[in-house]
């Protein structure tokens, strides 16, 4: 059995563009170019028969996932695991506002984000275990499953499925409204495609 997992993270909002975290902090909405980013998105997944969708339920993602949804005619369920990473008391502000107030903990955090967590926030290994427990689950679904997150969970994601350390968590890029696509296959797992960002 061939198992097919397509992460899509949320389309942009307005925190996404003017690059303050957002975290678990479900105030951002879509801008109208993120709406166009999920259009895209449903446009590209149009053709690949998906049988699910499962979305994160802060509303950027939400949101995204019924765009997807609508164009498909396919229901969204929604799974706590996929939220993403809370950056605490880094939520709702930017990176200057946060190395003037945290200097030293934002350096650690770009050194080594696996060793430090923003704070009130969350730990990259608590987050880590909640994207493992999700993958293994969907792991054993036929497919392809669609899963509508947030950048951090797709980074930890590509991370695990390729046995990489977290302390390359910040090397990653994730674009809003990209896709990236898994495999399982035999018990064997890939990262075949992905990220992408649907023009």
């Amino acid at each position: 059995m061939e198992t097919v997992l397509i992460l899509l993270r949320h389309g942009e909002t307005e925190w996404n563009r003017s690059g303050r975290y957002q975290g678990r902090s479900d105030d951002p909405e879509l801008t109208s170019h993120g709406e166009a980013q999920a259009r895209r998105a449903a446009e590209h997944l149009a053709h690949l028969g998906l049988t699910a969708i499962v979305a994160s339920p802060l509303k950027r993602a939400h949101a995204s996932a019924g765009i997807v949804a609508e164009h498909l005619g396919l229901p969204v369920a929604t799974d706590e695991r996929l939220v993403e990473m809370g950056y605490g008391d880094w939520e709702g502000l930017q990176q200057a506002e946060i190395k003037t107030r945290w200097p030293g903990l934002l350096r650690r955090w770009k050194q080594n984000p696996a060793e430090v967590a923003p704070p009130g926030g969350e730990f990259l290994s608590d987050l880590q275990r909640r994207v493992r427990s999700f993958l293994m689950e969907i792991s054993t679904r036929p497919g392809p499953i669609l899963a509508v997150t947030h950048a951090g969970v797709i980074r930890v994601a590509i991370l695990e499925i390729r046995d990489e350390p977290l302390v390359r968590f910040r090397e990653v890029p994730i674009a809003n409204g990209s896709l990236t696509t898994i495999r399982w296959r035999d018990g064997h797992r890939s990262l075949t495609h992905g990220p992408v960002v649907c023009e």
